[in-house]
């Protein structure tokens, strides 16, 4: 009678530990992806700050895209070239992003007059 009382035990614990286990595989694929704790006010500053750079990088780039489309008539007829303003400024990364930005403004200012 002792042996009949052990096996249903070991069979209740069995289940228990199956339970468990789904229970800790259940949650641990429906997490909402979220940080366990809030950011600290540094790290949000952080990724601010990242995304001000890569977007002055980006218009950097596209106004360095856009002056070598911009032909010059001065060389054109001097040299008999295309005289694009590339070959007249070789180098636009020294710029700061303060100073890309003014040259953005002017150029989007002289493509609509309005």
């Amino acid at each position: 009678m002792v042996h009949k009382t052990i096996s249903i035990n070991l069979g209740l614990l069995e289940k228990t530990v199956v339970l468990f286990s789904i229970c800790i595989l259940f949650y641990s694929t429906h997490g909402d992806s979220k940080p366990l704790g809030k950011r600290a006010i540094n790290e949000v500053q952080l990724m601010h700050n990242l995304g001000v750079h890569k977007h002055a990088e980006l218009r950097q780039d596209w106004l360095q895209m856009k002056l070598r489309e911009i032909h010059t008539a001065s060389e054109k007829n001097n040299e008999g070239k295309t005289g694009l303003l590339s070959d007249i400024i070789p180098n636009l990364k020294d710029l700061n992003p303060r100073e890309a930005e003014d040259i953005i403004a002017v150029l989007e200012k002289l493509m609509n007059p309005s």
